[in-house]
């Protein structure tokens, strides 16, 4: 759900990236064991995140993707983590940082070029043409 949400946003904009991290992150958490909304707003942190013009500069669009998606991994962990900590729940922070962050981080990051080739596709087939008067 993270890379597809991510993926969308980034072909898309933010706009429709938040809608779909909200859909997405809502059955994600109700899917999960935890506390409803923590995937949901970590998703939309996400995507807010991706709106923003850093790194635009940084390399080609493959570096760019895959750096993007390692550091919003880590943020989604870190916000969910946060929240858990915060409802009370025991966090154990070193354990869920380099055994489920990283790791979660180097996976998405790798997979991320075969999510979005599709996700580009689909944008591209489903985009609005616009009438030029």
């Amino acid at each position: 759900m993270f890379l597809v949400v991510l993926s969308w946003a980034i072909v898309r904009g933010v706009d429709e990236g938040l809608v779909w991290g909200f859909i997405g992150g809502l059955i994600v958490d109700l899917l999960s064991g935890g506390p409803l909304g923590v995937s949901m707003l970590a998703l939309l942190v996400v995507v807010v995140l991706v709106g923003q013009p850093w790194g635009r500069g940084v390399g080609s669009s493959v570096v760019r993707l895959l750096l993007l998606v390692f550091f919003c991994v880590i943020v989604y962990h870190l916000v969910m983590l946060i929240i858990l900590a915060w409802t009370g729940h025991t966090v154990g922070w070193t354990w869920a940082v380099s055994r489920v962050a990283l790791p979660s981080a180097l996976l998405n990051a790798s997979l991320s070029p075969f999510v979005q080739r599709p996700m580009s596709w689909l944008e591209r087939r489903t985009r609005r043409e616009t009438l030029l008067l």
